[in-house]
């Protein structure tokens, strides 16, 4: 994609030049929704990510959003599914994912929250003053 990713945007060498104000990020913001929400309600069967964050999220020239990298995703046959291995980012992934293995749209959604406070905060979601969890 010609603008490259969320995270190039707010952490690469661009910083501030692509999102450099809130109408941007709020595009940005309802881009990623409006995906996710085609992947969970409008695709049959639902799709669920399973690795949601910045470096994911492409823009084009218009900086319209892309969800992109389905390496991980799966099709959503039954509620609550067990996987048998932990799959998607550190810092994006839901903390009762990673104990209890079920996954469902809430586990996207979480992440998306987590490249929300990103879109917002300019802060990566594994920063040193976060301390651990």
């Amino acid at each position: 994609m010609p603008n490259g990713s969320m995270w190039e945007a707010l952490h690469g060498k661009q910083v501030g030049r692509l999102l450099a104000d809130w109408v941007s990020r709020y595009n940005v913001a309802v881009g990623v929704a409006q995906g996710l929400s085609y992947l969970h309600h409008d695709y049959h069967p639902p799709v669920i990510h399973y690795d949601v964050k910045s470096t994911n999220i492409l823009l084009d020239t218009n900086l319209d959003t892309r969800i992109a990298d389905f390496g991980l995703a799966r099709l959503m046959l039954h509620r609550n599914e067990t996987i048998s291995m932990l799959a998607g980012s550190y810092g994006y992934i839901a903390p009762e994912y990673s104990y209890t293995l079920k996954v469902d749209q809430k586990s996207d959604i979480y992440s998306y929250g987590v490249v929300l406070m990103e879109l917002l905060t300019g802060k990566r979601p594994i920063e040193p003053e976060f301390g651990e969890y």
